[in-house]
């Protein structure tokens, strides 16, 4: 059974599609470092609006930085793909 964050996203899914895209850290722009932290949240719209769209809460392993990676990228309904 794959690992799995909250909401049954698939981490092995979220973390191939990282290294697929190549995708650095901004802050100390390491490459290949990234994980997938065990919390699905929301991003909220900033003006006002009732709609919003999940997150995965990607980590660098290397310096610590958490930054969201939408969900909807990655797969549809809240699977990763």
């Amino acid at each position: 059974m794959p690992k799995t964050v909250a909401n049954g996203v698939d981490v092995a899914a979220v973390e191939a599609h990282l290294a697929r895209y190549v995708v650095s850290c901004p802050l100390c722009k390491a490459v290949d470092q990234l994980g997938v932290g065990q919390h699905l949240g929301r991003i909220e719209s900033a003006n006002g609006a009732k709609d919003s769209i999940s997150a995965v809460v990607v980590v660098c392993k290397r310096c610590g930085y958490l930054m969201p990676l939408a969900v909807d990228l990655i797969g549809g309904n809240g699977k990763a793909a």
